[in-house]
């Protein structure tokens, strides 16, 4: 068999589209690629031979691309940014002009490391207590990268030097940790620049800037500079005057270092205040008299709010109030005093004392009495001692009123009186006097015991028990037939009298003091009278017969001669005349015509002659009596006869 080759050219007819090749078309382009450069090659076959492919962008240029019609190349028309846009999709057309097939195109833009770490704030402010202990969290700083991978992965370190020791950045996490302890006192703000850097190659950064503000703790008590005040003011400052300014300081802020000042002690009466400066000022009048001084403890506050607690110190504050001659002296002693008469001159009787309650020479007293007035009596005028200067005498003079002048030695001088009575004390100097120094007085005989005879008076011009006078009888009167009153002086009769015993007396009567009394039983004084007490007598005695019983003899028939005188009787009367001198005699008995009595004499006479052998005795019973006639007394008389 024999093979016979044919060639048969078939001749082409456009009738198949072209196709991409490489479908699905995705490209991958970095984000730097410069304006111009290929992005991709685009292909497409025809399997016709007719016709020349054309490309063409249908969709989704937006301007970044341009398609070369003849060669597929696929050119960057504008920069891109992966960070604005990481993905494009185009619609390709290609034709033979004909017949055309449409694909899409997708563009993935790859990430350069164009874009720095960008930190989510322009700045940061992390505000601190300052008593946070170590390890306390700040902060956190963040930063972002649109970048990816490692171009995203961003590490945060410090790179300022001040402060490093205070705070720690942990490098991933961007928290800031508090290294050591805080004080706003010495540091109020710490100033930190932080750099946030990426991983890429090369590695971009950014800085910024973070402030740790430490916040205030109220944590400092005011201080006071100096530790302490003091000041001298006049006592009559007017109200409202400027004394001294306190200072404090308190380095926390704000509301916890703003001070109020206080007086908390040693103001009782609230003398002063105190200003919102610390200016202590008078509040009301002032007397150094009263108070010299004052130990004020004056209190700096802080204002801090719950809750802080508040925080306070103290400063003492010595105020000292210097004299004026505002006061005069006050008399302190008392104004009235005794001192005894006949006291020596010279003899200190009373210390004088004036206080001034100011100082200096405002307080010095000195002392005068009047000059106009003459006394006894002289003051030293610094000591304010009272003498005596001339002799006290107290019957001339009892008491003295001195004006006792005290003058201090301030200017103008001031002054002030006393008057002083000085009562001079009586000593036993006088003795009592009688007067009269006799007295004379008489009294019945019959006066009744108790009767009053009379009266003596002495006076004593000393005072008190000196000058009380006591009565008594010395002498004249040793029966004690009289009594006289210690206080009054009347002598009354204290026995029965009796004229007939005795019918005068002299008596010696004394009037003494009664110094022995006192408590220093000083001398008795003394002073005697006369008293004459004459007994003035009464008819208290009968006639007595003296010789009783009588006997007579008479011879028997005889008549006596001289008229027939027998005997003749007598009786006493003790009383005085005229009584006793008016004796008369009668015959009460016997025979009367025998005998007779001579009424006035007491004669008995014989009238005739007896008769013995009739009778030889005659007893007669004789009367003698007084004028008085209940008075009369009988008496025998037996008459014997004798014989012849």
């Amino acid at each position: 068999m024999k093979l016979l080759m044919i060639r048969v050219n078939v001749l082409d007819k456009n009738d198949s589209p072209p196709t991409f090749r490489d479908v699905p078309l995705v490209f991958s382009v970095s984000e730097d690629l410069a304006v111009g450069q290929l992005v991709a090659q685009i292909t497409a076959t025809d399997p016709d031979t007719l016709g020349t492919l054309e490309y063409s962008l249908v969709k989704g240029t937006t301007g970044k691309f341009q398609l070369e019609k003849d060669t597929g190349r696929l050119r960057l028309r504008d920069t891109l940014d992966r960070e604005t846009e990481d993905t494009y999709r185009l619609v390709v057309s290609v034709t033979d002009g004909v017949q055309s097939t449409e694909t899409t195109i997708t563009i993935q833009v790859t990430d350069t490391n164009d874009n720095p770490p960008t930190f989510a704030e322009p700045a940061y402010s992390f505000d601190i207590p300052e008593n946070a202990a170590r390890g306390f969290q700040v902060g956190v700083i963040a930063a972002t990268d649109p970048d990816l991978g490692a171009n995203a992965d961003v590490t945060y370190t410090v790179i300022s030097d001040w402060a490093n020791d205070v705070f720690s950045l942990n490098p991933q996490t961007g928290i800031f940790t508090l290294t050591a302890r805080l004080d706003y006192e010495e540091v109020q703000h710490y100033i930190l620049v932080v750099q946030a850097q990426d991983n890429g190659h090369p590695s971009l950064s950014s800085t910024l800037t973070v402030y740790c503000n430490v916040i205030d703790l109220n944590d400092n008590a005011p201080i006071f500079d100096p530790m302490s005040y003091s000041n001298e003011i006049f006592e009559n400052v007017p109200i409202s005057t400027d004394v001294v300014t306190v200072s404090a300081t308190d380095t926390d802020s704000g509301i916890n270092g703003r001070i109020e000042y206080s007086i908390t002690s040693g103001d009782d009466n609230e003398d002063f205040q105190i200003l919102s400066n610390g200016t202590i000022r008078t509040r009301r009048a002032l007397d150094r008299e009263s108070k010299s001084s004052y130990s004020l403890i004056v209190s700096a506050r802080d204002c801090a709010k719950e809750p802080e607690k508040q925080l306070s110190s103290t400063v003492q504050v010595t105020i000292v109030l210097k004299d004026v001659n505002d006061l005069a002296p006050e008399f302190v002693t008392p104004n009235e005093t005794s001192v005894a008469e006949n006291i020596p001159i010279n003899t200190v009787i009373m210390a004088i004392k004036a206080v001034d309650r100011d100082e200096g020479r405002n307080g010095y007293v000195e002392y005068q009495l009047d000059p106009a007035v003459q006394t006894p009596f002289t003051v030293g005028s610094a000591d304010g001692l009272l003498r005596v200067s001339g002799r006290l005498d107290r019957e001339t003079k009892s008491s003295y009123e001195l004006t006792v002048t005290a003058k201090d030695r301030g200017e103008p001088p001031k002054s002030s009186q006393s008057k002083i009575r000085i009562h001079v004390l009586d000593e036993n100097d006088n003795s009592p006097i009688f007067d009269p120094k006799q007295y004379s007085a008489a009294i019945a005989e019959n006066a009744s015991i108790g009767a009053s005879v009379l009266q003596v008076s002495a006076t004593d011009i000393d005072e008190g028990a000196n000058g009380r006078v006591r009565f008594s009888i010395a002498a004249g009167d040793d029966n004690r037939d009289f009594t006289i009153s210690e206080d009054s002086g009347v002598v009354r009769v204290a026995k029965n009298l009796n004229y007939e015993r005795k019918s005068h007396y002299t008596v010696t009567v004394r009037a003494e003091d009664s110094a022995s009394d006192t408590e220093n039983g000083s001398e008795v004084r003394f002073d005697t009278a006369r008293l004459s007490i004459t007994i003035t007598d009464i008819n208290d005695n009968p006639p007595t017969f003296l010789d009783s019983p009588y006997l007579a003899y008479v011879m028997e028939n005889v008549i006596p001669p001289n008229g027939g005188y027998v005997i003749t009787v007598r009786a006493y009367d003790a009383d005085t005349p005229p009584f006793n001198s008016q004796v008369r005699y009668f015959l009460k008995e016997g025979d009367t015509d025998f005998f007779k009595i001579n009424a006035s004499t007491g004669e008995i006479s014989l009238l005739r002659a007896l008769d013995r052998e009739m009778q030889a005795e005659y007893i007669l019973t004789l009367v003698a009596m007084d004028t008085e006639l209940d008075s009369g007394y009988n008496l025998n008389l037996d008459l014997g006869l004798a014989g012849a």
